[in-house]
């Protein structure tokens, strides 16, 4: 029995950290927002779509510059989803997003991009 509720908190502890959550902030590519340009104080405002666009920035992935000054990282299908959301915008800068999905550490499974 003993065994059986260990087993159970175990999996519902998992499952709790599975679960989608929503972050909000600056969409960035990784490229800019890690090197020097993404200590800039204005760059999440700053930074553009056409930067977004840049073989480098593309080949680098993106992710979503928090508050906080935070960046969470996408996986795979979470970059894919961010060059399609990119070629949908019609606004070139101040591109501030709400992304869904599942967060581990200070990368994130993204199942959703909308602009806010």
């Amino acid at each position: 029995m003993r065994k059986f509720i260990l087993i159970l908190f175990a999996a519902m502890s998992i499952s709790a950290f599975a679960a989608d959550t929503t972050v909000k902030g600056y969409l960035v590519d990784l490229a800019c927002a890690t090197g020097d340009e993404g200590k800039e104080a204005n760059f999440g405002a700053e930074h553009g779509k056409q930067c977004l666009q840049m073989p480098d920035c593309v080949k680098g992935g993106y992710g979503i510059l928090t508050p906080d000054k935070r960046i969470v990282r996408f996986d795979k299908a979470g970059n894919d989803e961010a060059k399609k959301f990119i070629t949908t915008l019609k606004k070139e800068k101040d591109i501030k997003v709400a992304v869904t999905g599942a967060v581990t550490g200070d990368s994130m499974s993204v199942s959703k991009i909308e602009l806010q």
